[in-house]
């Protein structure tokens, strides 16, 4: 399952401390999530055997590394959320019909395999099916492909529209693809259009449009608008292929590609250039926001795109693709459409794997003993994440409020069960050894190398009820009859709510509350449909516990994690969550900050800008 997916804001700029105020992110789904995972192989020693080790060739220098060991620090000792697992996801590929490289190849190390392969020519048809058959989460007709609407915003756009580049997560290697070259100099930044390059009605991708969806992915709050002075005058068309993005001060530029690569190429000017255009000359917050919710309030049904397939038509089961003859890569393809068919549910898509209706799926979640049902013509490729489910709390709750009880909690759930259990076979999740907001856990580099000379300082938060009652104590908590209570005599209750379509996530979630009831806590599960929970109840703070994604997936650099986690606005899990403004930990390194209190996004902001110098060379 494809939470991000769920969420239609995989493209989007998560609402930030700039965030136009009163909007919220596309569609009111603004937490980024994902799902997916398969087996990860046997691995007893634990030091990651044969997986693929995301991001390898990234270094940090000693400033950077103590910047990024100091968020992990204020994260392990306040714990905001409590990381419980990290997981490898699993793509589907059939072989029968299809040519694909072999599940061990780094060739399938791209987000998704499904939009990037048959790009490069390495997804080929070998008999006569001329249609790759995959699959969608939103009924094709009721689908809308502008991204800053969000809402419905359907699986064929992995096809209808170019990303800026291309990223080998194995390699750590940015790839020329919408953007063909690019030139980081200090503080400019130059991008280069690819040649080619064709809208599906005809009209050449120039500048200009690139232009537009860096300007409405910075107004509707994108990371890059933290970096520049202002939006409207930031960045400009050179010429027809040339766009000149100048920053405020120099950024790492690590930071900058990676915020740049997975950008959609969707803001055709004779679409979306009347926008652009409203809110260069908006007078004033109130007037920007007006003219962004018109923006968000727009559906497109017939997208015009720029990718190797066009939109023809959608029904109420699938969405239909045709290969478009002038992209620079469709000579690369050799089957002329793409269907996407409706299947909303896990347990469809299993069904359609086991019985030959679909040709693969970029990321989902089967269990093993649904594994074992797959023809054998059926390869699973793993692929790192970077990513897990979290228990998030809310500081709002009277218990919760309380470091204490927050770190209570974490010596009584046992992680590695809670892993163990939520892979249901497949070995495709891990518990969280270190909870710190730092991932990397299937290849140790953690411990290994994010946290390297300060392991173990670190609190692991083993499994030991015994620390849990001193915690529980000292906050002034009792336990009576076997239940623990506060200083009324009330029960603390810990509800947690969980989307009810992810089968994943609630067996994890069922694996805590018991664990949480068996040491004297009044604890149950509450599933919510999928669009009520994101759509509502997470981001207006509407729970006492909730499930989310503690890590900004597909990303290997741990900037995107803490970004992620404690860059606040409207939709953020700093914004759901009320996590305050400052958080009172004792500093891990000296040089990095003085005194206790300290906000995240302080620490944040200098990561972004350190390095540049050797990030630039």
């Amino acid at each position: 399952m494809r939470k991000e997916d769920i969420h239609k804001a995989s493209n989007l700029g998560i609402a930030r401390r700039r965030f136009i105020k009163g909007v919220g992110t596309a569609g009111g789904a603004a937490i980024l999530a994902g799902c997916g995972g398969q087996e990860a192989g046997d691995d007893e020693e634990g030091d990651g055997g044969n997986r693929h080790e995301a991001g390898s060739g990234i270094e940090a220098g000693e400033e950077e590394l103590a910047q990024i060991q100091e968020l992990a620090w204020i994260t392990n000792q306040d714990l905001p959320v409590l990381p419980l697992m990290e997981k490898l996801a699993q793509s589907f590929q059939t072989t029968d019909d299809w040519e694909v490289p072999g599940s061990d190849s780094t060739d399938l190390m791209y987000y998704w395999p499904t939009e990037w392969l048959p790009r490069f020519g390495q997804w080929g048809a070998t008999g006569d099916d001329d249609t790759l058959t995959l699959t969608q989460w939103a009924v094709p007709e009721d689908s809308q492909y502008n991204p800053w609407n969000g809402v419905e915003y359907a699986e064929p756009r992995r096809m209808l529209f170019d990303r800026f580049m291309a990223y080998n997560i194995v390699d750590a290697e940015y790839e020329g693809y919408a953007i063909s070259d690019w030139e980081i100099d200090g503080e400019s930044i130059t991008l280069t259009v690819r040649d080619g390059l064709t809208w599906h009605d005809g009209e050449d991708v120039v500048a200009q449009d690139v232009v537009n969806q860096l300007k409405l992915d910075m107004y509707s709050g994108g990371t890059l608008r933290d970096f520049v002075d202002d939006a409207s005058s930031s960045v400009e068309a050179v010429d027809e292929q040339t766009v000149e993005l100048t920053l405020s001060e120099p950024v790492n530029s690590e930071i900058v590609l990676g915020l740049l690569q997975p950008t959609r190429l969707v803001a055709k000017d004779s679409e979306y250039g009347e926008y652009v255009e409203r809110l260069d000359d908006a007078d004033g917050d109130d007037e920007e926001v007006e003219i962004y919710g018109e923006l968000t309030d727009w559906a497109v049904d017939e997208p015009i795109g720029c990718g190797p397939f066009q939109y023809e038509e959608a029904d109420s089961q699938r969405t239909l693709l045709t290969k478009f003859e002038d992209h620079p890569d469709a000579d690369n393809i050799d089957f002329e459409q793409v269907e996407n068919r409706h299947m909303p549910s896990n347990d469809a898509r299993w069904s359609a794997l086991q019985n030959d209706e679909i040709d693969g799926d970029a990321t989902l979640f089967m269990p093993q003993n649904q594994v074992n049902q797959l023809p054998d013509h059926v390869q699973i490729a793993e692929i790192p994440r970077h990513w897990g489910m979290g228990l998030i709390f809310n500081y709002e709750d009277e218990h919760f409020g309380q470091r204490e009880v927050r770190q209570a909690i974490a010596h009584v759930i046992q992680r590695d069960l809670v892993a163990e259990n939520s892979g249901a076979g497949t070995g495709s999740k891990l518990g969280v050894k270190y909870p710190s907001g730092i991932t990397g856990d299937f290849t140790n580099r953690v411990e290994d190398e994010w946290l390297d000379g300060v392991v173990d300082e670190f609190e692991p938060y083993d499994h030991d009820e015994g620390r849990a009652e001193e915690l529980l104590e000292e906050a002034g908590y009792a336990k009576e009859n076997d239940v623990w209570v506060d200083g009324n005599g009330d029960p603390i209750e810990i509800p947690i709510k969980v989307p009810s379509g992810f089968s994943d996530w609630v067996s994890a979630v069922e694996t805590v509350v018991d664990q949480l009831r068996q040491f004297g806590f009044e604890s149950e599960m509450l599933t919510r449909d999928v669009g009520t929970y994101f759509g509502q109840d997470f981001p207006d703070g509407d729970f006492v516990a909730g499930v989310e994604g503690w890590a900004n997936y597909d990303q290997a650099y741990p900037y995107y994690h803490f970004d992620h986690l404690y860059t606040g606005g409207e939709g953020s899990i700093q914004a759901a969550a009320n996590f305050p403004d400052e958080f009172e930990v004792a500093p891990l390194h000296d040089e990095v900050r003085d005194g206790d209190a300290i906000d995240p996004t302080e620490i944040i902001d200098e990561l972004a800008r350190t390095g540049t110098e050797e990030s630039d060379e």
